[in-house]
């Protein structure tokens, strides 16, 4: 028995295990919340996303989840260009690569020698992540509260959907001075998380198209995954 982990761009990464025995998780809010001053701040935040035509960082992939013996860290360097590209391009595990060329979604497993495919707009729905694919609407699409954190210093927003989502219970959102993603947690409604970090992000107008095309070597096997 599993749960998807929503990946970059695509949900169907590796299966992860479901906490055993949990029926659901809820986020728990660390003091007052002020939800005037957090809706403030999700609309600047919304206005930084939606001014920015690309970017490339090195991330950090954590998985976190009572069915693992331990937290699941990945590593690489991600490439986005707005609207819907996006290269996750792993350095551990080494080889392991997911594109979204704006049309399908790649998942590259070199240990298991495949590629998961979808369609972007049946993936994008799903994906916590997706909201760095295009253009958002933070304080439409979700209720927001500030999320749990110090009194005095950054706090993370709490971004709950205002339609429920099987896929994924809430985000947590911490930015930097630029208002730009740092830190982007999916909290999962069996309490697992995975969580983003982006560190040494620069913005940038355009990046090669092929950054986002996807070739499976030979004699990897190609799945389908979604509707069809």
């Amino acid at each position: 028995m599993g749960v998807w982990v929503v990946f970059p761009a695509v949900c169907f990464a590796s299966v992860v295990p479901a906490a055993p025995g949990r029926a659901g998780g809820k986020v728990a809010t660390a003091g007052p919340v002020v939800a005037g001053d957090a809706v403030s701040e999700a609309r600047r935040v919304e206005e930084a996303l939606n001014g920015v035509k690309g970017l490339v960082a090195s991330f950090t992939q954590t998985v976190e989840s009572a069915g693992l013996p331990r937290p699941q860290v990945e590593k690489g360097t991600v490439y986005l260009l707005r609207p819907g590209r996006m290269r996750w391009e792993y350095d551990v595990p080494p080889g392991k690569l997911a594109i979204a060329d704006g049309r399908r979604t790649y998942l590259y497993l070199p240990e298991e020698r495949q590629v998961l495919v979808a369609p972007l707009d049946w993936q994008s729905a799903r994906a916590g992540i997706s909201i760095l694919l295009d253009r958002v609407d933070l304080v439409g699409s979700f209720a927001v509260a500030w999320g749990p954190g110090p009194e005095r210093g950054p706090r993370p927003l709490l971004l709950t959907p205002r339609a429920p989502r099987p896929e994924y219970e809430s985000l947590l959102l911490a930015t930097g001075p630029d208002r730009l993603v740092r830190s982007l947690t999916v909290v999962e409604p069996l309490g697992s998380r995975v969580t983003y970090r982006l560190e040494r992000l620069r913005r940038v107008d355009t990046l090669a198209d092929e950054l986002f095309e996807f070739r499976p070597p030979a004699g990897i096997d190609v799945q389908e995954v979604g509707p069809h």
